[in-house]
């Protein structure tokens, strides 16, 4: 692969590799911190990469998962209270529409990362099963479940 080859993947898969990594950690900063990581650990894995049926996309997002997975773990999940954040007013009156965020949180976290995968990183169905090592029918079927789920969140 040449510097050109890997300037035009990272131009094509930063924006979506980057927009799932802000809707996972809910963190711009430590976004752009995974990212950095992310490409840092595939650039220097490069030389091991072959595709054996898996596209460079999925390889990526699997490192990208990976160091959410890491930086949970070594984090222990912990949030540090911002009281100019979390002590907000509460409005009177809900605003209309869905609030995507309340029903995103009520979903089990196996459907959020595969709604991230599909709608926000825009992956296909076949990469997604790759990331998650699972077959591409459960993947259908999972994502076509969780779809429902929100559905019937909506509704209430």
């Amino acid at each position: 692969m040449t510097s050109d080859d890997l300037s035009v993947l990272w131009d094509e898969l930063t924006p979506k590799l980057y927009g799932y990594l802000v809707n996972t950690v809910r963190d711009r900063t430590l976004a752009e911190d995974l990212l950095q990581n992310t490409w840092q650990k595939a650039i220097e894995a490069l030389p091991k990469f072959r595709e054996r049926g898996a596209p460079f996309a999925a390889w990526l997002f699997a490192i990208a998962r990976n160091e959410c997975r890491q930086h949970w773990r070594k984090s222990n999940r912990e949030i540090p209270l911002d009281p100019a954040l979390h002590d907000q007013p509460v409005a009177d009156q809900p605003e209309p529409g869905i609030d995507l965020d309340r029903i995103l949180g009520l979903l089990s976290e196996d459907d959020r990362e595969l709604l991230r995968l599909r709608y926000i990183a825009d992956l296909p169905v076949s990469d997604i099963a790759r990331i998650l090592n699972i077959n591409y029918v459960a993947v259908r079927v999972r994502l076509h479940r969780a779809i429902k789920r929100c559905r019937t969140l909506t509704k209430n």
